[in-house]
């Protein structure tokens, strides 16, 4: 998986620097989709809670994917992730 084919999947880079090199992923109601490291060996998503005045301030997160535990990402996954979190609006 690369940051260009998940850029062609809906994510979007941060407008700031992070170590990460997150691509955000706009899920809705307060959530969005943190994909971190697209690649490489310390890659993961996390699907993040933000508070509703404050977008910027993250209130829960979870961890849905960490290489250590699940290998790299594959485009297929990732789809697979985006079908599941935005079923029946998300169809690609």
């Amino acid at each position: 998986m690369t940051k260009d084919e998940a850029i062609a999947l809906g994510f979007n880079p941060l407008p700031h620097f992070t170590i990460t090199g997150a691509l955000i992923y706009d899920l809705g109601r307060d959530r969005h989709l943190s994909l971190g490291c697209v690649g490489e060996a310390n890659e993961m998503i996390w699907i993040c809670s933000s508070d509703h005045k404050d977008p910027k301030k993250i209130t829960d997160l979870i961890c849905i994917h960490n290489f250590d535990h699940d290998g790299l990402l594959t485009e297929e996954k990732l789809k697979a992730i985006l079908t599941a979190l935005t079923w029946p609006k998300n169809t690609k």
